[in-house]
């Protein structure tokens, strides 16, 4: 089982030869942010790699976070919107947008549209209106919904995303990141944080001592 602080006090341990002290350079949260980093990268190659190439398109469930109750406000047009919690996966047909439903009716999702797609629905005499069911399109970070739904009691929506927010857990939570994945995450971030050198404690006066003068400099 990993969690934050397994993988990065392994990390830590790595790069300090031992265990850090309060002065080392590298600090945890660095490495819950650089963790969440890789994992999305991650997601995204083995979907393509993967999921993709075996003729199945549906995410698997580990790439996939439940954010609930994201509100949802009218515009004036009759339509309505809601933001986006956080930017999901890019993934083929905006597929990081997995499922948006009503938290009362989960098993009923609403109808995912590309950018653009509304517009072309409403020229079908038979489609125009979608047979009143609710659709929506994404539109950089909010989601514009076909309807109202304010005026159906719907206040506030479940969304499904691909994507991995390290917010979400705590320091002991179990991450849902598949065991293959552990290792190698351990050993890229060590490489990656292994640059950095602690500081010698020396004064530098010169804001550039290490920069090298222009090829045109002359005294």
């Amino acid at each position: 089982m990993s969690t934050k602080r397994i993988i990065s006090d392994q990390v830590l341990y790595k790069l300090a030869g031992g265990v850090p002290d309060t002065a080392f350079p590298v600090q945890e949260f660095d490495i819950w942010k650089a963790l969440e980093q890789k994992i999305n990268s991650y997601f995204k190659l083995k979907h393509f790699d993967t999921t993709l190439p075996s003729g199945e398109t549906i995410p698997e469930n580990t790439m996939i976070a439940t954010y609930e109750d994201i509100a949802v406000t009218a515009n004036e047009n009759g339509t309505s919107q809601s933001t986006l919690p956080v930017i999901p996966i890019s993934l083929p047909k905006s597929v990081g947008i997995f499922l948006i439903y009503d938290p009362n009716f989960p098993d009923t999702p609403f109808i995912p549209l590309q950018r653009g797609q509304k517009a072309l629905v409403k020229t079908d005499e038979v489609l125009g209106d979608l047979m009143g069911l609710i659709a929506y399109e994404p539109k950089n970070n909010v989601i514009i919904y076909n309807q109202d739904i304010t005026l159906f009691d719907i206040t506030t929506v479940t969304m499904e995303l691909c994507v991995f927010d390290m917010s979400q857990y705590g320091v002991s939570d179990r991450l849902p990141i598949p065991a293959d994945f552990e290792e190698r995450l351990i050993q890229e971030l060590v490489m990656e944080f292994s640059p950095i050198v602690a500081e010698s404690g020396v004064v530098n006066p010169w804001t550039t001592a290490n920069s090298n003068p222009p090829s045109n400099f002359s005294k």
